[in-house]
């Protein structure tokens, strides 16, 4: 009985696609854009790499390189015979060394590996926002797509009430025949762009499914936005915020702290090595290895090195260091002009999003005063005070008036999440 049951609802699910279509709403299309986009996934492994680079350099800083080891020769020319094994014949140990100090260039390397640790976490970061950001654009691209149609096809509806009325004042004898073809041609009119209407909004769902990997022929159904909030941004605190939180800067930051690092070690390089080691062996693993009575076992010793390298070593040397402190200047010009092209980017989008809203106000407006004037424009048609072109262009008005303001919302949501995006707000939830 409920496998019966199962078999007619996918039954049906297969005969009415579109009944039976996943639904989305724009924080649940984000996040599965994010956990399905391929290029979020690289930046996440790359993360995952530079995370375990650094967590493999953190263990070669602290932990002594250990070797445990097992030899024997078991055929040898020097063997009588030449084929044997004796547990004598077998040399076995333990070997440890940990350098205990360089001049810091261990701790500059490990610094330096650090940094790029979290700048893999910070591009992650951004990778996620940028993925959102387009999440965004092709979710509010549907829903344009989709109220655009709406009202073409409201127009339609009305091109073609309109046009059976003038068809029956002309029957009887209240208009002329050039009024009924008038009325025709703006009827096919609208029908070629509800047509074309039909054809963008089926193009923008396919590419809804593919930023999903999904079958681009699969039926959705996604939540609508039937407003937007009109409020604008005061931008106080937001350039201080963007210039603290944007992932572009931070990996800037951490660049220079990299490229200061490598400055620094390259400086170093050009005086006196001083080096501490510490080195243990103990021979014998068991009854495996044993050393000969009286031999000093374990060895251990702490070794002390001073060295300076002359010759033409000295110029490569010189030279390296000149190459660091270069890179290193770059390095703090390029944030410096990241930080200007934040500034400029958050007041862009700041401009854009005012746009977008008086935009939206002023489309909202318009469509309110096309509607009525296309009421009055019909009653006066009716009492033949007012022509058919009069008419069809208060049509047109309308149709016009609605689709800017269609178009003006959805403007206005991806301008308010692009200015998010450029104060350094997380996007996704």
């Amino acid at each position: 009985m409920g496998k019966g049951l199962c078999s007619r609802i996918l039954l049906v699910c297969l005969l009415a696609a579109p009944a039976c279509a996943a639904s989305w709403t724009a924080d649940s299309y984000m996040a599965e854009v994010l956990r399905v986009s391929h290029d979020v996934r690289k930046a996440s492994e790359d993360a995952d790499i530079a995370r375990g680079r650094y967590v493999s350099d953190l263990a070669a800083f602290w932990l002594p390189a250990v070797t445990v080891g097992a030899a024997a020769t078991p055929y040898s020319a020097y063997n009588s015979p030449r084929l044997r094994y004796r547990s004598a014949d077998v040399t076995a140990g333990v070997t440890a060394t940990l350098n205990l100090y360089n001049n810091f260039k261990d701790r500059l390397a490990l610094d330096s590996s650090r940094a790029y640790s979290r700048a893999g976490g910070y591009r992650l970061w951004q990778e996620r926002q940028r993925a959102a950001l387009d999440a965004l654009a092709v979710y509010y691209g549907v829903l344009r797509k989709r109220r655009l149609l709406e009202v073409v096809r409201n127009s339609l509806a009305s091109y073609e009430a309109q046009y059976d009325k003038v068809q029956r004042y002309y029957q009887e004898g209240l208009k002329s025949y050039s009024d009924v073809l008038k009325s025709e041609l703006n009827l096919r009119s609208v029908q070629l762009s509800e047509a074309s209407a039909a054809e963008t909004y089926r193009n923008s769902v396919m590419d809804f499914n593919l930023s999903l990997y999904l079958d681009p022929g699969a039926g959705t159904d996604l939540a609508d936005v039937v407003s937007g909030s009109t409020e604008p941004v005061s931008g106080e605190g937001d350039v201080s915020y963007a210039l603290a939180h944007r992932p572009e800067l931070l990996v800037y930051r951490l660049e220079l702290d990299r490229a200061r690092y490598s400055a620094r070690r390259a400086l170093i390089d050009r005086f006196p090595d001083l080096s501490a080691d510490a080195y243990y062996d103990r021979r014998g693993i068991g009854s495996l290895g044993r050393p000969a009575a009286g031999t000093v076992n374990p060895n251990y010793y702490l070794m002390l090195s001073l060295s300076l390298p002359l010759g033409p070593g000295t110029f490569s040397e010189r030279q390296a260091s000149f190459e660091a402190d270069t890179a290193l200047a770059r390095a703090r010009r390029a944030l410096a002009d990241a930080e200007l092209e934040v500034r400029r980017e958050l007041l862009s989008a700041r401009l854009a999003l005012e746009t977008a809203i008086k935009r939206y106000e002023v489309s909202t407006l318009k469509a309110g005063i096309a509607r009525q004037n296309l009421a009055i424009v019909n009653e006066r048609y009716g009492e033949g005070r007012a022509g058919i072109l009069d008419l069809g262009a208060a049509q047109d008005d309308l149709l016009q008036a609605q689709s800017e303001q269609a178009n003006s919302l959805y403007d206005m949501l991806l301008a308010r999440a692009g200015y998010d995006k450029a104060a350094g707000r997380q996007l996704w939830k």
